[in-house]
């Protein structure tokens, strides 16, 4: 469980489109703000029920949903498969009646389910025993009585593909979190590396171009990688003049290009290891999403066609298609 005021992440502090942020704020905050506005008329009638974001691990999808809380001043209560499932058949389902029973008595609430697969994996699928089938029943059971509570429910996950279509049914609206596009890299590096000093040798917009297919949290590792990098070279100077009476490092680092070229020796795109994954993600969008068939189709990842990114592609998109019946 995570107050809201122990939350540091604000929707200005996440690196997302603007349609997103308001998206996320129309869906959700204002529910949570104002609960007495969705108890009569059109919104009484259409409640939204919970929000699907999915796309690529390191997107920043628990972020967002952070955001939320803190900018809605809910509680978040975070869900994971190890709090839901036990060894003891029957144990699931008193789990699961205990987070909606303590979700309502935090409303305003944010239950926040990361991973979502791992919890909702089709109940069809062959391996999955009973146990995982009724602790999805009770899931919905009570996730449809909480009509009269300020609790929200945002589901996270990479392989939304896997989701069982009931919990799909109960997520009418979907944002797809997607890779960053070279522009949106940029700023991200910007971001992480404010507080470093760079010489003239580097150049962002460079480093954007040479990471295709690195999310946020690839191009953060890659930021500290580079700023170890430095510090190791700084080490092996003091220890190479040791003997040098007035030898001083500098007060603060900088860092290089040759920094970053070794920081990219160690840290590759994440997802370029589970092509598969991504290409399943976006065969979901694409059948699922608010454009549909009219998007341009793209080689590898969401931005790249012919191998080069399509900076006219949407990061986030709102869906509001439901998935086929069971």
């Amino acid at each position: 469980m995570v107050d809201p005021q122990n939350i540091n992440t604000g929707f200005a502090d996440v690196h997302a489109p603007a349609e997103t942020i308001e998206a996320l704020k129309s869906l959700t905050t204002l529910s949570l703000l104002r609960p007495d506005a969705f108890k009569y008329g059109v919104l009484a009638k259409d409640r939204l029920p919970g929000l699907l974001l999915y796309g690529p691990p390191g997107t920043g999808k628990t972020l967002l949903a952070k955001a939320v809380a803190k900018e809605s001043k809910a509680t978040v209560l975070e869900v994971s498969g190890a709090s839901i499932y036990d060894k003891w058949v029957g144990e699931g389902e008193k789990n699961v009646r205990a987070v909606f029973s303590l979700a309502k008595k935090l409303s305003p609430c944010v239950v926040f389910i990361d991973e979502a697969d791992a919890i909702f994996g089709s109940r069809s699928q062959a391996g999955n025993r009973s146990t995982h089938r009724e602790t999805i029943n009770q899931f919905l059971r009570e996730w449809d009585g909480l009509t009269e509570h300020s609790v929200f429910m945002m589901v996270a996950s990479n392989r939304p593909f896997d989701l069982d279509d009931a919990v799909l049914r109960r997520l009418p609206r979907r944002l797809l979190v997607d890779l960053p596009t070279a522009k949106d890299r940029e700023s991200i590096l910007g971001i992480h590396l404010k507080n470093e000093a760079l010489d003239e040798s580097v150049s962002l917009h460079k480093l954007a171009e040479q990471t295709p297919l690195y999310s946020g949290s690839d191009l953060k590792n890659l930021a500290v990688a580079a700023a170890l990098a430095c510090v190791r070279e700084e080490n092996d100077l003091t220890e190479a003049n040791k003997d040098v009476k007035e030898f001083k490092l500098p007060e603060k680092r900088t860092l290089s290009q040759q920094h970053f070229d070794k920081a990219l020796a160690e840290i590759s795109a994440s997802i370029s290891e589970d092509m598969g994954s991504l290409k399943a993600i976006r065969k979901f969008d694409e059948r699922f999403g608010d454009r549909k068939g009219r998007r341009k189709k793209a080689s590898y990842g969401f931005g790249a066609s012919d191998g080069a990114e399509d900076e006219d592609a949407a990061r986030v998109r709102k869906s509001t298609s439901s998935p086929p019946p069971p």
